[in-house]
């Protein structure tokens, strides 16, 4: 670990983190603060990004790793994370809860020891921009959300902020009464709070502005201050649906961002499926550390999924390179990268969750 200017650090691969709180934010979600266990300092954090942890549970056969967006850290002593109870997705209740967020829900506790990476991520809120910006939030993605208004809060931040933020109904209502009083501190707060599904004790004007979701005509009112800059955090399809929105509307691609686990563009997707994938022809890919060599075909997929569907492990967290968790020694050979990621590999390595080969490659450790 190394110290700079006696107050942050820096460290690599992973360091012990002790869970010095839990704290009920909702009936679906926690936070789980975090301070170093070594007493030592933390490292600096941009207010959007997200901290890979690693948890080893008990009847696993190696630890699991996970990315979730840090919802506010604490003068420098202490991250908080907040991660909702993922259940069964709702039209496919025979498939399992969400492992890691059931784990830390129903395991984990005071006092407890996980193991984080430093903060990463480009799904940040620069402070020192004057542009309005809207922060558009979906059930849990609200997190990144939460930071980048505590950060512009505390900031003194007096640029035009517009925060939308739909949710089922008051049960999944995360940092209610700090958003209320945010609303009421800072007169540059736009805040626009809907409810899917209201439930009778729910109160409108209090609890929430208006029943439904994010529609166009809410969009179309922001999307009328063209220096307006989004970003989107939630379920893809409302990402996706908002997004589409903002651009009939004449938005520009670049003032859209989602969060950290997508594409930063949203046509980019489409950009991916359409681009010619490399000659298929003899291409093949050695894993050294498995002894196992496979060929690669254009339905592989990345190296990620490749490997996965040859039974070979490889470490992952966010398997959009946005973590760098999956950096994997690149011994010969040439990658391509499907879109840009927010980790840079270090000189001779890759990452093997957002990249494919050109050539034949060989993967070390």
């Amino acid at each position: 670990m190394t110290l700079t200017n006696g107050r942050e650090a820096s460290w690599v691969s992973y360091r012990d983190f002790l869970v010095d709180a839990i704290v009920p934010e909702s009936e679906t979600a926690k936070s789980f603060y975090l301070v170093p266990a070594d007493g030592g300092a933390l490292a600096p954090y941009l207010p959007g990004q997200h901290l890979p942890i690693r948890l080893a549970m008990r009847g696993l056969p190696k630890p699991i790793i996970r990315c979730y967006t840090l919802s506010d850290a604490f003068d420098g002593r202490r991250y908080r994370l907040t991660i909702k109870r993922q259940g069964p997705p709702a039209d496919r209740p025979d498939l399992p809860a969400g492992l890691s967020s059931t784990w830390c829900h129903d395991h984990l506790q005071s006092g407890d020891i996980l193991q984080a990476k430093m903060p990463n991520g480009r799904f940040c809120l620069d402070l020192s921009e004057t542009h309005p910006v809207a922060l558009i939030a979906g059930g849990i993605g609200v997190t990144p959300m939460i930071s980048m208004l505590n950060a512009a809060s505390r900031a003194g931040c007096t640029r035009e902020i517009h925060f939308l933020f739909a949710l089922r109904h008051g049960g999944d209502h995360v940092f209610r009464e700090h958003l209320q009083q945010l609303r009421g501190r800072h007169a540059n707060l736009r805040m626009h709070i809907l409810y899917e599904q209201p439930r009778p004790e729910d109160r409108l004007g209090a609890d929430y502005d208006a029943a439904g979701r994010i529609d166009a005509s809410l969009l179309r009112q922001l999307a009328a201050e063209r220096r307006m800059e989004y970003f989107l955090c939630g379920p893809p399809g409302m990402m996706q649906a908002v997004a589409a929105e903002l651009l009939e509307a004449g938005v520009e691609n670049g003032r859209i961002r989602t969060e950290s686990f997508g594409p930063s563009s949203l046509s980019l997707r489409a950009a991916m499926a359409d681009e010619e994938p490399p000659r298929e022809s003899e291409i093949s890919v050695t894993f050294l550390r498995e002894g196992v060599t496979v060929p690669w075909t254009g339905n592989s997929g990345t190296l990620l999924e490749l490997a996965e569907a040859n039974g070979i492990e490889l470490d992952y967290g966010c398997r959009y390179g946005d973590c760098a968790t999956c950096q994997t020694t690149l011994v010969s050979g040439e990658v391509a990268y499907l879109h840009p990621t927010g980790a840079t590999p270090d000189p001779g390595t890759c990452l093997p969750c957002s990249c494919r080969p050109v050539t034949s490659v060989v993967l070390g450790s």
